[in-house]
């Protein structure tokens, strides 16, 4: 909230500590009508306005605690309205702004925090939590994050710790009880696990990964890196990117996911090594699952998490595996039947209620409408479609802008080809 209570601290600061009468009062003046054309911005949802307003103030009485205050608040609220447009970069330069007013105050601490976790730079919002937990011991919302920021960085040990306070004073925290359990549960698994790391990977990896399938591995993940990064013009998530190896019955166990699972990605990537019968998987296969999943990696820096499934799943296929033959001849019958999804029911959560072979069926049309996308139009098209999304876009109008063509349009192009 801000302070319009502004005006008689200003006056009576002129009038007692500054010499020189009349031009100290007009002075004081100037700056309790800035202040006050600050708060009827921030009321207004002007908040650029309001941060003009605010710094002409803060300038001419940068030790009162009011004006810092308004105008850290100001600070925040522009760097809120431009984060829910999706727009963070320069979010992140108006909270390091208020931070720098009113390093006293927790809040931009942790809305940053919370900002970078959203932008995947672990390591800096690692950084801005505790700084905020320094300054305010016990901030239930600083601690869950910081949690969350643990944990992303592979020390689930801390991040319980952190989760475990929060359960302490709030055991009914939504959601958190669950991220509890899945930490607990992947601690147990993964406790004698070792790390190695890559320029920007970190691998975590059971005792009996040998140094050969530990480079192979590294060598896969930083050349999926180097290739997709170029062939999506330029898309490279922050590092490190932490991936997590087992055995096919580690992964079950730590991740309760079904038996066709093959990896996945869940803010980090974790696949198993071997197949349900101890054997070690073809080193292919290993290079398909890291890459598919890598794929997902990039797509979450790019466009956010609210990426149409069909897309988000068939960038990954297409950027991992060729079609293969048998996919090709299941397509033609499908279409022959007449029995396609729309792509409209291929965009997310619907997908929980398909039956394996529907779910098959679903995976082998993402993989080639988007193979469709990728051969057809190019690569150059991608990048800017996958930041239509970043920006709030639906599936449908990022197509549009990107592709110019509608849903029911592609839909048609794809049927020619296979029918």
């Amino acid at each position: 909230m801000l302070r319009p209570e502004i005006r008689m601290c200003i006056v009576l600061l002129g009038a007692a500590l500054l010499p020189g009468g009349p031009c100290l009062q007009v002075r004081a003046d100037v700056t309790v009508t800035q202040n006050e054309m600050g708060i009827s911005a921030y009321e207004a949802g002007r908040f650029e306005e309001a941060i003009a307003y605010f710094e002409k103030a803060y300038e001419q009485a940068p030790d009162n605690d009011t004006l810092r205050h308004n105008l850290c608040n100001a600070l925040q609220a522009q760097a809120k309205s431009l984060a829910d447009t999706k727009d963070l970069q320069p979010s992140v330069k108006y909270l390091e702004t208020a931070i720098s007013v009113d390093p006293e105050n927790v809040s931009p601490l942790i809305q940053l925090g919370s900002y970078y976790l959203h932008m995947n730079l672990v390591r800096d919002a690692i950084f801005r939590l505790e700084e905020a937990i320094e300054l305010k011991p016990g901030e239930l919302n600083a601690h869950e994050l910081l949690g969350e920021a643990y944990y992303r960085d592979n020390d689930i040990a801390s991040a319980r710790a952190q989760w475990d306070y929060v359960l302490e004073v709030e055991p009914k925290r939504p959601g958190l009880r669950e991220r509890y359990d899945k930490a607990f549960r992947e601690q147990q698994v993964e406790a004698e696990f070792k790390q190695n790391a890559s320029r920007h990977f970190n691998i975590s990896y059971p005792d009996d990964v040998n140094h050969t399938q530990r480079s192979q591995i590294l060598y896969m993940l930083e050349r999926a890196y180097d290739q997709l990064g170029r062939k999506l013009g330029g898309i490279y998530p922050p590092s490190p990117i932490q991936v997590i190896l087992y055995s096919d019955d580690q992964f079950k166990e730590a991740t309760l996911l079904d038996a066709h699972i093959g990896a996945v990605f869940d803010g980090k990537i974790r696949a198993p090594l071997t197949d349900a019968a101890g054997n070690w998987l073809p080193e292919e296969e290993v290079r398909r699952r890291l890459t598919h999943e890598y794929v997902h990696v990039i797509v979450r820096h790019a466009a956010g998490a609210s990426v149409p499934w069909w897309l988000n799943e068939g960038l990954a296929e297409t950027l991992s595996n060729e079609m293969s033959a048998e996919e090709q001849q299941i397509l033609s019958r499908t279409y022959a039947q007449n029995a396609a999804f729309n792509l409209s029911a291929l965009e997310g959560s619907q997908l929980k209620k398909l039956t394996p072979e529907a779910l098959r069926l679903a995976y082998i049309q993402a993989h080639a409408t988007v193979n469709m996308l990728w051969t057809k139009y190019g690569h150059v098209r991608m990048a800017p479609f996958l930041q239509a999304l970043s920006f709030g876009e639906s599936g449908e109008g990022a197509l549009k802008q990107s592709y110019r063509k509608s849903y029911a349009v592609l839909e048609q192009e794809l049927a020619h080809i296979y029918q």
